[in-house]
Order: C-alpha cells, then sequence, then structure tokens
C-alpha cells in the first residue's frame, strides 16, 4: 500500500514537492516480520512494529471421505486391479463403482505375513519370498525402523497383519485420533458359531431354577427367527446369554423371551441388546482407538502410535473381552499411526472366535497360494456396510495463520502516488481540488520484505475511501 507523507500540505504548482520516500530498511531477512520501528516514517513503504503482526494456530478438522462425507458405507474395488498381479500386494477401496466419473480412492488394504503366507511366490526358487512378505517388511521399517522389530500388540506378538494406509488426497494433514469408528462383519462360516452378547434385563424374571435353558427362542427387535442358550445362576438372574443364528440384531434392540421357554418362570422376560450384532453374516466388532483412555502418548518411527481396542469415537464398547478394550488372548485390533494415516489391524485378534473377542474373518494362511486377504477385509466391511455400520474418520490440521494490521492514520495516504499528479518539471499537484480537498480509495494492501521486493497481495472487497477525517485499518490474514 502506498504511503506517500502527507506531513507537508499539498501546494500548488510551482512548489516543491509534497512527500518523501523511505529509501531502503536495513537488513536481510525475506520474510514478512514485525520489525523495529523506522527513526522516519513516510513515503512509500512502512514498517511494520511488533503490535501489527499476530500469530494464531487452529486446529481445524473435516471429514476424511470425498464429497467431505463423514461415513462410507460402501466399499468398491476395481475389477482391473483384482485381475492384476498389483492386488497380490495390495487393493484400493473406492466409495463408488471404480468406471464411475467421480470415483476416487479411499484407502487400500495391504495384507502383510512375516513368513509370506497368503500369496504365490514371486520366484519358484527362492521359498518365502512372495508379495505378503515383502508387505511385512515395508510396514516394519516404517513403523519401527528395525527389520528386527515384532509386531507387539498389547503384548502379544502376531506375525500377520491387515495395512490400511488412507489416500494422501483424502486428508490434509493428519487423522484425528479418538474421533473415528469401523465396523467389520465375520464371514459366512461363522453361521454355526456362538457369542455371549451383552444384554440388559428388562423384565425381571422370577420362578426359574439355575439352569441352562439351550435353543430358547427371542421374538421382536430387527432379528428373525433368534435362538439364545439362557443361562440362569438363579430365580432372578441371568448368568449369560449365548446367541446364535441371529439376523440383523443393533443395539438397543428389545427381544422377548416367552415364559414357556423358561420352564418355571411365571413371566415374559424382555431384554436389551446393549451391543450392535449380527449373526446372518458373523459377528460384528465396532473398532477405534485408546487416544481418549490413556494419559501418556507414545511414540514410533512413524509418529504416534495408540492401541485399537473394541469401541466407538474413542470410548470403550461393544461385546468386549477384556476390561481394556482387548481381545482374551490375541491383545488388542492393533495400531491407529495418525501421523502417517495408517491402520494396522491385528490379524490374530480379527481371525479369532468371537467368543474371544474375534470375528472369524477366515484369514487364507497358506504357501504359494493366492489368498485374497485383501479382498476378504473389503467383503468383511461390506457386509456391515450392508447394515448402515461403516467406516467413520476424521482428518485434522494444524493451521497457522499471521494476522498483520495495516494502519493508515487520518493524515495518511490522501494524496495519490500516481506520477500523473504530479508536475514533471516542478513537482507540484496539478489539480487543485486534490489540494483543498483530497480523497483516495484504497483498494489494495501489498506486503513486502525489507527489500522492498513484494511477497504478497491482498485485494479488499470494496474500495475504501480515505481522507484527511478518516482512517483505516485493514487486517490481513496469511494462513500456512
Amino acid at each position: 500500500m502506498a504511503r506517500p507523507s502527507n506531513r507537508l500540505q499539498a501546494q500548488r504548482a510551482g512548489a516543491q514537492p509534497n512527500y518523501t520516500r523511505v529509501a531502503g530498511n536495513m537488513g536481510t531477512s525475506n520474510n514478512v516480520t514485525a520489525l523495529p520501528a523506522a527513526s522516519s516514517q513516510g513515503g512509500a513503504y512502512v514498517i511494520l512494529s511488533a503490535g501489527d503482526v499476530v500469530v494464531s494456530n487452529d486446529s481445524v478438522t473435516a471429514p476424511m471421505w470425498s464429497s467431505n462425507n463423514p461415513t462410507l458405507n460402501y466399499f468398491y474395488t476395481s475389477s482391473t486391479q483384482v485381475s492384476s498381479n498389483v492386488q497380490e500386494y495390495y487393493t484400493s477401496v473406492f466409495q463408488t463403482a471404480s468406471t464411475e466419473v467421480s470415483a476416487e480412492i479411499q484407502f487400500d488394504i495391504a495384507y502383510a505375513d512375516q513368513v509370506g503366507s497368503g500369496s504365490q511366490f514371486l520366484n519358484n526358487l527362492v521359498t518365502g519370498s512372495t508379495p505378503t512378505r515383502t508387505n511385512y517388511g515395508q510396514y516394519r521399517n516404517l513403523v519401527f525402523g528395525d527389520e528386527n522389530a515384532s509386531f507387539i500388540f498389547s503384548g502379544v506378538t502376531s506375525s500377520f497383519f491387515y495395512a490400511l494406509p488412507i489416500e494422501r488426497a483424502r486428508y490434509k494433514q493428519s487423522s484425528l485420533p479418538g474421533t473415528w469408528t469401523m465396523y467389520i462383519s465375520g464371514s459366512d462360516s461363522t453361521l454355526s458359531t456362538t457369542a455371549d452378547v451383552k444384554a440388559a434385563v428388562i423384565t425381571t424374571p422370577s420362578g426359574m431354577s439355575a439352569a441352562t435353558y439351550a435353543n430358547v427362542s427371542l421374538t421382536g427387535g430387527s432379528g428373525t427367527n433368534a435362538r439364545a442358550d439362557i443361562i440362569v445362576a438363579s430365580a432372578t438372574t441371568f448368568t449369560s446369554i449365548i446367541f446364535d443364528q441371529g439376523s440383523g440384531y443393533k443395539a438397543g434392540d428389545i427381544l422377548t423371551i416367552a415364559a414357556a421357554s423358561l420352564g418355571g418362570s411365571s413371566v415374559e422376560v424382555q431384554i436389551r441388546l446393549d451391543a450392535p450384532l449380527c449373526f446372518n453374516a458373523g459377528s460384528i466388532v465396532s473398532l477405534t482407538d485408546d487416544s481418549k483412555l490413556s494419559s501418556t502418548t507414545q511414540f514410533c518411527d512413524a509418529g504416534r502410535i495408540y492401541q485399537i481396542v473394541s469401541g466407538s469415537a474413542g470410548v470403550l464398547g461393544g461385546n468386549l473381552k477384556n476390561v481394556n478394550g482387548y481381545t482374551q488372548a490375541s491383545g488388542s485390533y492393533g495400531y491407529l499411526l495418525p501421523d502417517i494415516n495408517t491402520l494396522i489391524l491385528n490379524g490374530e485378534a480379527l481371525n479369532s472366535v468371537p467368543e474371544g473377542g474375534g470375528i472369524n474373518l477366515d484369514i487364507s494362511r497358506s504357501f504359494d497360494s493366492k489368498g485374497n486377504n485383501s479382498l476378504n477385509l473389503v467383503d468383511a466391511l461390506q457386509r456391515a456396510g450392508n447394515q448402515s455400520l461403516g467406516f467413520t474418520i476424521n482428518s485434522q490440521e494444524d493451521l497457522s495463520s499471521d494476522y498483520i494490521f495495516c494502519r493508515a492514520k487520518n493524515s495518511e495516504y490522501n494524496y495519490s502516488a500516481n506520477p500523473s499528479f504530479i508536475s514533471s518539471s516542478t513537482g507540484a499537484v496539478l489539480f487543485n481540488e486534490f489540494v483543498e480537498n483530497p480523497t483516495t480509495y484504497i483498494t489494495t494492501v501489498g506486503l513486502y520484505n525489507i527489500s522492498q521486493e513484494l511477497l504478497a497481495v491482498a485485494k479488499l472487497s470494496r474500495p475504501l475511501e480515505k481522507n484527511f477525517t478518516k482512517e483505516l485499518l485493514v487486517r490481513v490474514k496469511l494462513d500456512f
């Protein structure tokens, strides 16, 4: 913003020039920073003082997925990629059919195995040289920076896992811990298994003897043909309700047990499910991280590292098999690495039986055989997505802003610095009205370094009138 000195009243033709310029400023920095006040203000440039610059840091969050969609319920793959050799290493997941114009990669799924199982040999003469073993080594170096390190999930070592790196275009800086939830559903092979489900008893039972009532029919809720083994501790207390082959259960569903199904019970009993479940395609696990549960943050070569636990949005929940949200025997469900936007899912935990907190994911660990494990996880995500139980995660960005306050006092910037207003021979103002009642319109603020090189330009939304009766304050915001 040109700033001619207005200390001298403008003169008519023949008078001396009414302005001077700052010839230059000492220093070599090329940054726009607050500098000590100049001994002489006036001229085309004004040095910013310390009070003219304020630095602010803000954390901005936003939905991770395309079109600012907070939850991903549909998981598509590319038939071209699936049929290629690339699929041996990873599978890309889209939010819509890959042939659609709006299709964008949301994240990739890579299966990694320490001994190379679950994929074919790259060279038949080199046993164990497979894409899954390559994946394991790459992520081991990325996370730990040590080729001798092991993936230990809350004290339990696992030799195989899934890596889910989120596509770079989906986030700005990092993922936001404590805000995400992922639902994964087991495969059809879990239909015959049982799962002990957390439920609240609404109607108090009475008249029952301590016993196990097998294949009790349940009605109500969103399930159909529901059956369960009811273990009774006393005439009024349930010890356990073990479901099998239910359909479409969700948290909050109320199911009814007929009095006739409970032997000596004299009342119909109602229970409310405390966890979302679906057994028509296997059990479901909901995953989140423990960032809200721990008072300290751990770090690795990939930055911050959190354990993945059973729950949602950073809160423990679901069918807990451990007070910490871990499985009974396989440790945590994996790692969240927010600084590289990657999730590591513990294969041992997902492959375990529902009674232990897993979902019987049926991970293939055959040697020299294409296991299609990455596609297996896509199917597991989609089975949960079909019940509106998807993958929700947010991105986070720390935004640093410089606020620069540019001030024009009442006695400043009332005359134009345009040479056409000044006589080239005498230096006097050529227009009388610009002498008696000067008025200018400020449209632009320019920020310069101390070498008077233009670094940034801020355009005002409309020209602002300036004269001896008005002062102007323009706040310029620079985001980094």
